[in-house]
């Protein structure tokens, strides 16, 4: 079929399932026919089934949990997706700015340039173009005689009045064609080869000189190694100290108030971040080239390792005591960042060790952890952050702070709605209504939606009654 005829029905599905509606099964019912539409154009695009069921995926975690950090990290798998279809062997982030691309200027950028998008010669063959005659004469025709039988029989007339046309309007028709480029450009993208070829050129490895450029470098490389082993060996025998003093500090009892803990984390939190910056920072510098196949290099190297180590071990020790702190007041967003902040930092300390003792470069270093960030995204979006902070705190903390629940998202109302009938003590009356009027909320907007935004409440709600 002719990418303009795909573009044209699939931007009426398109108007169907999201004018004027929230997300849930539309977007899963859309993510299937994009994965339909790319896959006929397997023969010029090769499918990553890989990708394709990442972005599937992340619709259907939408459907079970509607929240803006899960819609979000649907539309980056769905650029990634659009990227990994027009070449495969891109690096993921180059793939998601070939997707943005591509979403946003494909058919304006085609048409500059005078590519012939669906090439409509081969594709449109005399018997299709009859059809699309005969269709569209047909419609008109139609219409003039529905107006004439209108106006020569009322019981017509009536069930004429009955069909609903209010959706077509002009806000409607521009949504529609916006849905129509958008899916112009997902059929007929732009290819940027010089970004693609580019991509594709720089390996993971850094290219080792010859023995006689080693040699003519050696006073300068011997120099540089003493440098950079002075460094790090100063700021190992700093962040020993640092890690005794921590130590001292974690295992000693002693009366310390909320707010002061709460500093002492977040300090720690700054101190390890500071520390991690400074790490890779050097690392990328003294490893950034013929050092790393310097013979004497083994002194640097291990200082190296023993600094990545110190910074793993401050990673953990900030961890126990963010772990201790929402023991004692619960779980946060912010406790949350902090555990992932310090995944993160586990994940770059430990890509920072195999870039030194494999020899990779920058890029390496680049692609890594932008893919694992992006693993990190996906499983993030299949957890229901909202509802299990509430369950955490409602459940383990003898005081919850019941003021910082109501202000999460609208997905715990019920849980916090139980809560409050449950609980034998008395909640503040301001809070109480506050649960009250956000369940209240909560349930009418779930019952006034339609099939297109339906999400697994509906369907759960639906089958018990």
């Amino acid at each position: 079929m002719n990418i303009h005829l795909k573009s044209i029905f699939s931007a009426v599905l398109f108007s169907l399932l999201f004018y004027s509606k929230s997300f849930g099964l539309n977007l899963v019912l859309i993510a299937m026919l994009v994965i339909v539409l790319v896959s006929t154009l397997s023969k010029l695009r090769k499918v990553s089934w890989v990708y394709s069921f990442t972005y599937l995926l992340t619709a259907v975690l939408v459907f079970l949990n509607p929240t803006g950090f899960s819609i979000f990290v649907h539309f980056m798998a769905f650029l990634v997706f659009v990227g990994k279809s027009i070449t495969h062997r891109s690096s993921l982030y180059i793939s998601w700015i070939i997707g943005l691309i591509n979403m946003l200027i494909a058919s304006i950028a085609n048409l500059m340039e005078g590519n012939n998008i669906s090439e409509e010669k081969k594709e449109i063959t005399p018997k299709l173009k009859t059809y699309i005659q005969g269709s569209f004469l047909a419609a008109a025709l139609m219409g003039v005689f529905t107006l004439m039988y209108k106006n020569a029989n009322p019981v017509f007339a009536e069930l004429i009045a009955e069909i609903d046309f209010s959706f077509i309007s002009l806000p409607w028709l521009l949504f529609t064609i916006l849905g129509y480029f958008l899916f112009l450009n997902l059929l007929a993208p732009l290819q940027p080869k010089e970004l693609i070829d580019f991509d594709i050129k720089q390996g993971n490895e850094l290219v080792k000189p010859t023995e006689i450029k080693l040699i003519e470098l050696k006073h300068k490389l011997s120099r540089e190694h003493t440098l950079g082993s002075m460094v790090f060996l100063a700021l190992n025998l700093l962040l020993v100290f640092f890690l005794i003093t921590d130590t001292i500090y974690l295992f000693t009892p002693n009366e310390i108030s909320n707010a002061e803990y709460s500093q002492a984390v977040h300090e720690g939190v700054y101190a390890l971040m500071f520390s991690i910056v400074c790490a890779i920072t050097l690392i990328l510098y003294f490893f950034r080239g013929n050092l790393n196949f310097y013979k004497g290099n083994k002194r640097i190297k291990l200082l190296t390792y023993s600094w990545i180590v110190l910074n793993v071990i401050l990673a953990i020790f900030t961890c126990v005591k963010n772990f201790a702190y929402v023991e004692a007041l619960g779980l946060t967003y912010k406790r949350i960042g902090v555990f992932i902040y310090l995944l993160f930092t586990l994940t770059g300390l430990i890509t920072a060790y195999i870039k030194v003792s494999q020899i990779k470069n920058f890029v390496f270093l680049v692609r890594t952890n932008i893919a694992t960030v992006f693993v990190f995204l996906i499983i993030g979006a299949a957890i229901p952050w909202d509802r299990m902070i509430t369950h955490y705190n409602l459940t383990t903390i003898e005081n919850p702070d019941v003021k910082y629940l109501i202000e999460l998202g609208d997905t715990n109302s019920e849980q916090l709605y139980q809560y409050k009938t449950s609980k034998m003590r008395q909640i503040e009356t301001s809070l109480s209504e506050r649960i009250t009027d956000k369940y209240i909320d909560f349930t009418k907007a779930q019952q006034e939606k339609t099939w297109q935004e339906y999400t697994w409440y509906q369907f759960v709600n639906n089958a018990i009654k």
